[in-house]
């Protein structure tokens, strides 16, 4: 019993949280920044690192939130998405796309192996497993691009 008023404590703080940061992102867009920014902004404000409003305990146990939104800007970026405009971009949406996947990986692959130095698990490795753990840092933020580009685009 005591786990669930726990739980919905955390929740209820999280929805009273998320309010406020819609309320954020729409002051920044009043600055013609993206939505994304001002969700951004209350995140790090209002979390473990800023206010300390999610404790960083807490934040695992929000782990289903993540999915549900994952879904949620799937299924807005769909919606997004006619097929008249996407066969007359195409090739526009091709460059631009191969474009983010090389700067994203090229960088993250880059920054992450000569960052390897101050990583303490990475500290002891040789450059052969240094490069491979770059590379898989690299494949990672590549497959996690997608949903902030739809988010800052739109």
């Amino acid at each position: 019993m005591e786990f669930y008023t726990h739980l919905l404590i955390i929740i209820t703080g999280f929805i009273i949280l998320a309010l406020a940061s819609n309320q954020i992102g729409h002051f920044f867009t009043r600055f013609k920044l993206p939505l994304i920014s001002g969700f951004l902004v209350a995140g790090i404000l209002f979390g473990p690192y800023g206010l300390d409003f999610i404790h960083a305990r807490d934040v695992g146990d929000l782990h289903f939130v993540d999915e549900v939104s994952l879904a949620f800007i799937a299924f807005a970026a769909g919606s997004e998405l006619y097929l008249k405009e996407l066969r007359s971009r195409f090739k526009s949406i091709t460059w631009v796309t191969i474009g983010l996947v090389v700067v994203i990986f090229t960088l993250t692959t880059t920054a992450v192996f000569l960052l390897a130095s101050y990583v303490p698990f990475m500290r002891d490795m040789p450059n052969t497993l240094r490069l491979a753990v770059a590379l898989l840092a690299g494949a990672i933020l590549v497959a996690r691009s997608p949903s902030s580009a739809i988010a800052i685009v739109n």
